[in-house]
């Protein structure tokens, strides 16, 4: 085996992965097996110096032993740094470092063939079987590379050869062809050793190779199985969830308060829930399979049909919202009034409709009889209010000259506080109709200030029983708006009792009204503590009237931002910097004319 040159690439590089480790487990071979092999040359060498001590010089016997040290000492640090870093060179160089310490410990043993020859021919004789000996164990050493164990048996032997060819007499000759014909021996099983080590090694490889395989696929079967595991508890957890999601959705549907029924494409029942059989009356097994026509009047079957044919025409997933009111048809006969809600369901291929329903008859009798008390009530109630307002109008328009100041005051605080609990049973008569409440009537000419001043006048009591000062600024400015004195009113004196319920006691609340470029400003100050972030994000939200972190905040600022847009104006609220509130209402303005009143 040829052995790689000094800039040859990393054996990882030079060819396949299987040679280059081959040839890394060769050197790792030759290391391990040197530290015995120093010992042996060690004591053949000292063997040597004592046999040899009469027949050869001290000298020569003490530089070639000096040798011998040397070189082995050489070698032994050269195993320490392979045993230290094998990793500091590549294979190739770890290589060559041993061929060189060996060629050094073979050019070394085989200069004592030459230098140390004796003489006598006893020790010739002892140092040829010490070399051939030495040789022979050599090569079972240096034979995992064929050039590691050529580069020790050739030093040796070839000069210890040569050395008895030239010596005189037939045993020495023949001493010299032994030690060629040993030569070639040993270089011959040296080789087939080499081959003999490296089928070893392959098969040591092929083996962990297929060891490695097989543990692979042993650990891919085991991945497998855990998979497969993971995979039936998987199932098994999807298969508890859909039960218990199926046992969830069928309690849902049998304690829903709506009927609801399912119907396939050629319209027969295919499931209803416990609130549907009790609205129609009917047990479970007397409506499975039947016509959901059983269910609707027999006068009305042929406009189901219609009405059903055109929804399904119009296309789309749901044919009609819930809250249709139909009529529907008990087991008893008795036909009632429902809500419907009905869409379509496919499930697959096949399609069918779901239908909610829900008994309305309580509802209906409710309603009627709520109409009939609002309008009880409302004679009842506007009857005597209209002719206790009628006769304040008349006193403060008879009474105004002959009364003091004080008591014509009174007397108009009490009609403005009459006509604005009119305005309320009104409002509150008209619950049921929200957009009658706040509807406006035809506009006419309204002096702002005036305006003002009579929803002060009318929050002054209250402001006193709050222990807080309502006071109108004197340099208000007059101007005209347009607009419905009512709905007016109203919104200002929302506007005007938020301000009393966040100001504090002892304190003033100031109103104010200005022009701002063609706009007329009622302005609404306090001094308590302004609202929060979030109080104000919904201050003027229609469905969450009042102040959030006032405990004993009232209602109705949404409404009188409705109507402050039904005006073409707005509210608003700002928090002041020198601590407080302002509400103010926005108004467009036009300029006074004569005859203009409030």
């Amino acid at each position: 085996m040829a052995l790689p040159q000094a800039g040859d690439a990393p054996a990882t590089e030079r060819g396949p992965t299987g040679e280059a480790e081959l040839f890394r487990e060769q050197v790792h071979l030759l290391y391990a097996s040197l530290p015995p092999g120093l010992l042996v040359t060690l004591v053949n060498a000292g063997l040597l110096v004592v046999m040899e001590w009469q027949a050869v010089s001290a000298p020569r016997l003490a530089a070639w032993l000096l040798a011998v040290v040397i070189v082995a000492l050489a070698r032994y640090r050269l195993i320490a740094y392979y045993r230290a870093a094998p990793q500091a060179h590549g294979t190739p160089v770890w290589a060559r470092y041993y061929t060189i310490a060996t060629l050094a410990a073979g050019s070394v043993w085989g200069a004592s063939a030459l230098w140390l020859f004796p003489r006598a021919l006893l020790p010739q004789v002892f140092l040829f079987f010490l070399l051939t000996a030495m040789t022979a164990a050599a090569v079972v050493s240096f034979a995992a590379i064929f050039a590691v164990a050529l580069a020790f048996v050739i030093p040796v032997l070839a000069p210890l050869a040569l050395r008895l060819s030239l010596a005189d007499g037939r045993w020495h000759h023949a001493m010299g062809l032994v030690a060629v014909l040993f030569m070639a021996v040993m270089l011959l099983t040296a080789r087939r050793i080499e081959r003999t080590i490296a089928t070893s090694l392959r098969l040591r490889f092929e083996n962990r190779t297929l060891v490695a395989r097989l543990q692979d696929e042993k650990t891919a079967i085991q991945g497998l199985n855990e998979e497969l595991r993971r995979e039936i508890a998987a199932r098994s957890r999807a298969a508890e969830e859909l039960q218990e999601r199926e046992t969830y959705i069928r309690a849902v549907l049998e304690h829903v308060e709506e009927g609801i029924v399912t119907v396939d494409h050629e319209g027969c029942l295919r499931s209803l829930n416990r609130e549907a059989l009790r609205i129609f009356g009917y047990e479970q097994d007397e409506l499975l399979g039947s016509h959901f026509s059983q269910l609707v009047p027999p006068a009305e079957r042929s406009e189901y049909a219609r009405f059903l044919e055109s929804r399904l025409e119009q296309g789309g997933e749901r044919l009609t919202g819930y809250g249709l009111e139909v009529n529907g048809l008990r087991r008893d006969g008795t036909v009632f009034p429902m809500e419907l809600g009905l869409s379509v369901m496919n499930v697959g291929a096949r399609r069918g409709f779901v239908a909610v329903t829900r008994d309305v008859s309580a509802r209906k009798r409710t309603e009627r009889f709520k109409s009939d008390l609002v309008a009880t009530l409302g004679h009842e109630i506007k009857t005597p209010l209209t002719s206790a307002l009628g006769s304040l109008g008349l006193l403060t328009e008879t009474g105004a000259a002959t009364l003091s100041g004080d008591d014509a005051r009174l007397l108009r605080i009490a009609r403005s506080n009459m006509e604005r609990l009119a305005r309320t049973v009104a409002a509150l008569l008209d619950a049921d109709h929200p957009s009658l409440a706040l509807t406006m009537g035809a506009p006419a000419p309204l002096a702002l200030l005036g305006l003002t001043e009579d929803a002060v006048m009318a929050e002054t009591e209250y402001a006193r029983v709050r222990d807080v000062r309502l006071a109108l600024d004197p340099c208000s400015s007059a101007m005209v708006v347009y607009g419905d004195r009512a709905l007016l009113l109203r919104a200002l004196s929302h506007l005007i009792v938020h301000a009393i319920h966040l100001a504090p006691a002892h304190t003033t609340v100031e109103v104010a009204v200005t022009s701002e470029m063609g706009f007329g400003v009622v302005s609404i100050r306090d001094c308590g503590t302004a609202l929060s972030k979030e109080a104000r994000a919904h201050l003027f939200d229609v469905r969450a009237d009042g102040v959030a972190d006032v405990a004993a905040a009232s209602h109705g600022l949404g409404a009188a931002r409705t109507i402050a847009e039904s005006h073409q104006g707005t509210v608003g609220y700002e928090a002041r910097e020198a601590g407080g509130s302002l509400f103010f209402l926005r108004l467009p303005a036009r300029t006074p004319r004569a005859g203009d009143r409030a």
